[in-house]
């Protein structure tokens, strides 16, 4: 990643903070989230699959796994982990339930590791931008295959450690208990349900956000909506904020700049981007859309059970090689409490003409032009969903055409305070 490319995600991330006031700390995202979830005619008495999948997750710093892009899957599985992992008696046969649990998830976890890797590696070499679930359904049917064998073996592990916590009494019980009662089936984009999820719930749905800011008038502009500009310009200091990760660079982003046709990702080079620039952000609508755990969730555990008494091997904070769960790097360090969304978003890019140039020759044609979190169509302006790419002299204008919202970033906040 070019150090232009780590500058532009950090001042887009100063003025995204300085103008959209949200709870918490942004999460920025690193690829386009068009929200549609559940479309017109959203499961009845489900969720959609791709809510659960979104918003379930760890926040983290990208330089710390630059495969995880700045998330970890899993918030709910990382807090059954940590009800497991907490020593309700002591019991010899509680702690070696555990240390199986452990020793599968760690299994788990260096399988995914490596299996991220094999998928980096193959999206480098062949330039495809086939998805991860693709893949591990063609190329990567072997490592689908390991990774399937590993959830199985943690799955029969806490099984088995569920049968015994029955016979213990007191809060941990009744945690597990809630956790394990509160699950949810989602409706797969297959079609086909999914069960036991650890699901969150969000305040309005995409359905209702559209109709809502549109008077009811899908498809139209937001004429109800609450308007938002934001810019950044070369002078634009970039964002950070080490009592969060401790980091001061961004490593795990993709390019600022990308563009796809045909299946294929290609970058956007900004070896030729003017040393004076500047980028304006229009949006119809921002809105901030709360986010909470379902009922799975018990946040008095983690406030309560911060220091255990947990199983060896494991801390609620940082302590030497332990596995540990709250503070800087946690295994629940953060939660998701907001989406930020916007509306048919327009940017205007003025970094000179060899980069307007560089722009005109990508994107001819038709396909996805990516700036930072957000996407549009072709030159040509064919693609009336994602909307157009227009080159003026030296200023690039993309307008989005969007029935539906995006997400621009996320709000997250503590499980447990630092210490």
């Amino acid at each position: 990643m070019s150090d232009m490319t780590k500058t532009l995600w950090g001042q887009f991330m100063t003025a995204f903070q300085d103008q959209i006031k949200i709870e918490g700390v942004p999460q920025m995202l690193t690829g386009p989230t068009p929200w549609n979830w559940g479309g017109k005619n959203p499961p009845m008495g489900s969720l959609p699959y791709q809510q659960v999948q979104f918003l379930n997750i760890v926040p983290a710093s990208p330089q710390v796994d630059p495969n995880t892009y700045g998330m970890k899957q899993g918030f709910g599985d990382q807090y059954r982990m940590f009800l497991n992992c907490l020593m309700a008696d002591g019991g010899e046969e509680g702690q070696a339930l555990q240390q199986k649990i452990s020793d599968a998830s760690h299994n788990l976890f260096q399988i995914q590791s490596s299996v991220n890797v094999a998928y980096q590696n193959f999206k480098q070499q062949t330039s495809s931008s086939e998805s991860f679930d693709d893949w591990l359904a063609n190329e990567g049917l072997a490592s689908a295959s390991q990774l399937n064998q590993a959830k199985s073996q943690l799955k029969e592990a806490n099984s088995n450690y569920t049968e015994y916590l029955q016979k213990l009494q007191g809060p941990i019980k009744d945690a597990t208990k809630r956790y394990d009662d509160n699950l949810v089936t989602v409706m797969g984009q297959d079609g086909n349900p999914v069960k036991d999820q650890s699901a969150f719930q969000i305040s309005e749905t995409p359905w209702d956000y559209v109709n809502r800011i549109t008077g009811n008038n899908f498809g139209g502009s937001a004429t109800a909506g609450s308007a938002k500009t934001f810019s950044l310009d070369s002078s634009t200091k970039q964002w950070s904020d080490s009592t969060v990760y401790g980091e001061t660079e961004l490593g795990g982003l993709f390019d600022f700049f990308g563009f796809e046709a045909g299946g294929e990702y290609k970058k956007v080079s900004t070896e030729h981007f003017s040393s004076q620039y500047d980028i304006s952000f229009a949006f119809e609508d921002v809105s901030i859309v709360t986010v909470t755990p379902g009922n799975w969730f018990n946040p008095a555990m983690p406030a309560n059970y911060l220091n255990g008494p947990f199983m060896p091997g494991r801390s609620g904070f940082k302590n030497g090689d332990d596995a540990y769960y709250f503070g800087k790097g946690g295994n629940l360090a953060r939660i998701v409490s907001q989406m930020i969304v916007g509306y048919r978003p327009t940017i205007t890019i003025n970094a000179g003409s060899e980069f307007a140039q560089q722009v005109t020759e990508t994107i001819r044609g038709e396909g996805g032009f990516f700036i930072g979190p957000f996407e549009f169509g072709g030159a040509g302006g064919s693609d009336s969903d994602k909307g157009t790419v227009k080159v003026d002299g030296e200023t690039i204008t993309c307008t989005s055409s969007s029935n539906w919202g995006t997400v621009i970033g996320l709000g997250t906040n503590w499980v447990v305070n630092p210490r």
